[in-house]
């Protein structure tokens, strides 16, 4: 049974926050050997932790995504950040104060099957006996106003305001606040002849399409559409800051740098859900509408303001880190190293491996002959295979201590 109880209670400037995020553990693959689900919510997550003395988080609900057979996360989670957010938390109090003892991590109820849950807009949501997540939502908008960060597909908050809607009850609909990172875009995936042929809303088009149209027509929540803004502005602005090194002191700093730091940046996209409620550090909730619309204009103005902010942005979470860098006790390289190394073909067909430390690695081909090897800088590094056969290729990387294998295969249609 999902608990509801915060840890700390709930001020009027201290705004409560429910996140979805379809967060996977990232030593689980899918098919080419990348992560289930994108580790930018890996990197989000441990800058949201960070901050946390700005908000009551009531719960980070992960795994709230549309994969198929996907493993239980559990274990990454609760090895990961429930016991890096425990380790640093006391020093984060010394420091700043506000820091809730405990986070609530809750394995959505979307995911819990092999087939998952997808939104239906004909069903009749009154009974919500087999969606826990977002029956939990509900309860906590029945009692105070929330706002709902979704840092994935919109199912759950698709469902729950359905389920209000099917159950009248305007007043938790209008204590429903849906921040949305990257359902619509003008200027990056999306166009503006198709502003939501967009990651996030096709993953589950018809939960996407509900909460705007209901939005639009003024179903009684708040919406606010982010768009690109958190990759456009919030990690593009980070681009050539000084000081990642430092966050290699608390272990949430480690996690933050490591999870996903592709192109000399870490990840942190869909933070702009919860930079934005802070006020400081670019755009505000007042430069959005929030009836789920947003057009071009405003998408680029949120992005030029987080690109201006980026640094200011890292300033910030670099001050957390060094404050629970006080502990002189960061996860040791074994731990970075099994949890942030991939090995795999992308999406555009090319090949990459990404490592969270120093490395060496070596790619054999199948009689044993060594192919290609080198060593590499903490990040991503992209593999020419275009003068290889097609085949199978074991790929062995040497890094915080471990010996890792992996094996790529090389297709006929590969660049």
């Amino acid at each position: 049974m999902v608990s509801l109880t915060s840890p700390v209670p709930a001020t009027p400037t201290k705004p409560t926050i429910w996140v979805t995020t379809d967060l996977s553990d990232p030593r689980t693959t899918r098919s080419g050997g990348h992560p289930n689900n994108d580790p930018d919510d890996i990197c989000s997550l441990a800058a949201l932790l960070l901050e946390a003395n700005r908000f009551d988080i009531a719960a980070v609900v992960y795994s709230s995504t549309n994969r198929q057979n996907l493993p239980n996360a559990t274990d990454f989670v609760q090895s990961a950040f429930a016991a890096a957010y425990a380790h640093d938390v006391p020093f984060l109090n010394a420091a700043f104060g506000g820091f809730q003892p405990e986070i609530p991590f809750i394995r959505s109820s979307l995911t819990r099957h092999a087939e998952p849950i997808r939104f239906d807009p004909d069903r009749d949501y009154s009974d919500l006996s087999e969606l826990e997540t977002v029956a939990a939502l509900v309860d906590l908008a029945a009692r105070k106003p929330v706002h709902v960060l979704s840092w994935g597909p919109l199912t759950e908050s698709a469902i729950a305001v359905k389920h209000c809607l099917d159950t009248g009850q305007p007043d938790v609909l209008a204590n429903l606040f849906i921040i949305s990172h990257w359902t619509k875009s003008w200027i990056a995936q999306g166009t503006p002849e198709t502003p939501f042929h967009v990651a996030n809303c096709r993953d589950d088009a018809r939960a996407c399409d509900f909460l705007h149209t209901m939005a639009g027509q003024g179903a009684g929540f708040r919406f606010v559409e982010l768009g690109s803004v958190g990759q456009t502005g919030v990690v593009n602005g980070a681009a050539g800051y000084p000081g990642f090194g430092a966050f290699q002191g608390s272990r949430l700093g480690q996690i933050f740098i490591h999870a996903k730091f592709y192109h000399g940046k870490p990840d942190q996209s869909d933070g702009a859900t919860f930079w934005l409620m802070t006020g400081q550090f670019g755009p505000t909730l007042s430069d959005y509408p929030d009836d789920g619309s947003l057009d071009q204009a405003t998408e680029e103005r949120g992005r030029d303001l987080f690109l201006e902010n980026g640094h200011q942005i890292l300033d910030d979470l670099r001050r957390r880190s060094d404050a629970a860098a006080a502990a002189n006790d960061p996860f040791p390289p074994g731990f970075l190293a099994s949890r942030f190394t991939y090995v795999y073909q992308y999406l555009n067909g090319r090949y990459y491996i990404h490592v969270p430390l120093e490395a060496t690695f070596e790619i054999r081909d199948a009689t044993g002959r060594s192919v290609m090897s080198g060593r590499l800088q903490p990040g991503d590094h992209e593999l020419d295979f275009s003068r290889l056969a097609p085949g199978d290729y074991p790929v062995t990387i040497k890094c915080g201590g471990l010996e890792i294998r992996r094996s790529l295969t090389r297709t006929a249609e590969s660049p």
